[in-house]
């Protein structure tokens, strides 16, 4: 007879797999570790938030046709009309809802709705966050956390919270969805279906759940008529949508051929991990597909607590399907262009990333640190390809000021594609919506829109010369937006003034826009970044540029106010050649 000796691994092979003997150093790591590595969580919200109080108070094109809708001229809301809250083919019934509470406690500024897209974004990690497998160590759990605030917060995109307005409707709608999946894999489908339709009234992508919601239902193997009742309220739904949606806008580079179709999904699917290459996107679109393909044949990926990242990737696919047939007319990189539609590509990146780390840990239980490395490493890749993007929406955030000027003004028709000013003007100034309030200022710690400037006070400012630092103050006007305007405020024309004014003693606190009598009548920003001028004149400051409108006659002047009080003028006029910079350093 003999005696089989059996040994026992031991329940998990892995960090926090400790023994009695272990050093209290050791053990001190391995318990603190994954909640110091959670912290580095914050950084991508931190970044946001100062993006956020950085950007603009007026709100975006989208939000004020909307609130023109939804509003009376005396401010009131009209009585309610489905076609009312439709907006770009989406239904922005929730989002309207925050639009009027932040309009009546913050005057509609658009950095505090934008502090409240952060929480959502915040929340949505969060949610994610409680959704990652139990069966993952603790340090893992970690760094997949990292790797969705990285992504979720990149600078990708930024536009949702930069434009408040958007991320309010879409990444609410995400939330919403996330939550909603979380119910019905629970079995608790009434909250799941009130959720989802929530969902439909914030943005049409979750129209994407409904389908998602039947396939659970049909996963557990719930009540047919469970799995079908997603199916008809989804149905009901955009069959509601078709009869009262109004007509898209008009498609400048149809696309809409099979070739062209499948590009623009899979740059969609892909766009979080390229800088603005559409091919790129794409290439990264196939790989993430491809990881999908490869998951699908591991039973740990199809274990049920993979399910719910499975209905994840399926919303967001379905979801960049609708976007890929209702926008690919535009053109197949308008994808790059518009960052908005990064967080689909996040929402069908992640759970990728979840199933994957989760069938190598199941594989190599020993190497929780290694991999809790590479999801964080994953993570801040897609963070860091977003710094183009980013940069490109923080220039937008600064030009955004001119349009406050000219709404405040009462010249935002000077903008081909605003809302009419006399339309757009009496509702804002009735609800005390920003620019309409008393802390609206230029930026000239002085001046304001109607101030007087004693000309006599002014003094011409000379061009520079040569390609060195010019020893007194120069600048000079060099294109206008549009080139040729059109009289648009009393047979008038109100272009936008581009150009640069720099002193090497005296910087430029700001540029203003005057009659002839010296009455202010325009403004904008300055310390734009001009880098071709410091690239043309030697040592000149950088963000020298600036951009300036109003209503121009014969005799206006473009007034360049200096730290000292000091003013120096240039005549507000159209400049017979464009002058906009073509060249710069690494051209």
């Amino acid at each position: 007879m003999t005696t089989t000796l059996r040994t026992d691994p031991p329940a998990e092979s892995s960090p926090e797999a400790t023994t009695t003997e272990a050093p209290a150093l050791r053990r001190g790591v391995i318990r603190w570790l994954p909640r110091l590595v959670m912290l580095i969580a914050v950084v991508p919200v931190a970044t946001t938030v100062r993006d956020v109080l950085n950007a603009g108070r007026l709100q975006y094109l989208d939000y004020l046709y909307q609130l023109v809708r939804v509003t009376n001229p005396d401010g009131s809301l009209k009585a309610f009309d489905l076609r009312n809250y439709l907006s770009n083919e989406h239904i922005l019934g929730l989002p309207t809802l925050f639009y009027w509470v932040n309009i009546k406690l913050f005057a509609g500024d658009n950095r505090t709705l934008g502090v409240f897209v952060v929480a959502v974004g915040v929340a949505t990690v969060v949610a994610l966050g409680l959704a990652l497998p139990r069966t993952l160590p603790s340090l893992v759990r970690a760094g997949l956390v990292v790797a969705a605030s990285a992504l979720v917060f990149s600078p990708h995109g930024l536009w949702n919270y930069a434009r408040a307005m958007s991320g309010t409707a879409w990444l609410t709608a995400n939330l919403i969805v996330i939550i909603a999946l979380l119910f019905a894999l629970r079995g608790r489908w009434w909250p799941a279906w009130a959720l989802a339709l929530l969902g439909s009234l914030s943005y049409a992508t979750a129209f994407a759940a409904w389908p998602v919601l039947a396939l659970v239902a049909f996963a557990r193997r719930d009540p047919w008529w469970k799995r079908l009742l997603p199916l008809v309220v989804g149905g009901a739904l955009v069959l509601m949508w078709l009869v009262y949606r109004p007509s898209a806008p008009l498609a400048g580079k149809p696309t809409s051929d099979p070739a062209g179709m499948l590009y623009y999904f899979l740059a969609i699917v892909g766009k979080v991990w390229t800088v603005d290459s559409g091919a790129v996107a794409a290439l990264a679109g196939v790989v993430v597909l491809g990881v999908y393909l490869a998951l699908a044949s591991s039973t740990v990926a199809r274990e049920r607590g993979m399910w719910f990242w499975w209905a994840l990737a399926c919303h967001a696919a379905l979801g960049a399907v609708m976007i890929t047939m209702a926008r690919v007319d535009y053109g197949g990189e308008i994808g790059m262009d518009t960052s908005r539609y990064t967080s689909v590509s996040v929402l069908v990146s992640l759970p990728a990333l979840v199933m994957l780390a989760t069938v190598v840990h199941r594989r190599l239980p020993a190497r929780a640190y290694q991999l809790a490395g590479v999801t964080i490493m994953v993570g801040l890749l897609g963070f860091a390809l977003g710094g183009r993007a980013g940069g490109e929406e923080r220039g937008v955030n600064k030009y955004h000021q001119v349009e406050a000027v000219a709404v405040r003004g009462g010249f935002s028709d000077a903008f081909r594609r605003y809302p009419e000013a006399s339309e757009l003007v009496p509702r804002l100034r009735a609800l005390g919506h920003y620019p309409f309030t008393d802390d609206f200022t230029l930026g000239c710690a002085g001046p304001e829109l109607g101030s007087r400037l004693d000309i006599d006070q002014m003094s011409p400012l000379p061009t520079a010369i040569g390609n060195k630092r010019p020893e007194h103050p120069a600048g000079a006007i060099q294109w206008t937006d549009p080139a040729a305007p059109a009289p648009t405020l009393d047979g008038r024309p109100v272009p936008v003034f581009h150009g640069w004014a720099a002193d090497t003693t005296d910087p430029v606190r700001c540029v203003v826009l005057t009659d002839p009598d010296g009455t202010v009548v325009g403004g904008g920003v300055s310390d734009i970044a001009r880098p071709d001028i410091a690239y043309q004149f030697a040592d000149v400051n950088p963000t020298s540029g600036f951009a300036v409108i109003g209503p121009i006659e014969e005799g206006s002047r473009l007034v360049v106010i200096q730290d000292s009080g000091a003013m120096r003028w240039l005549p507000a006029e159209v400049p017979e050649k464009d002058n906009r910079p073509r060249i710069g350093p690494g051209s």
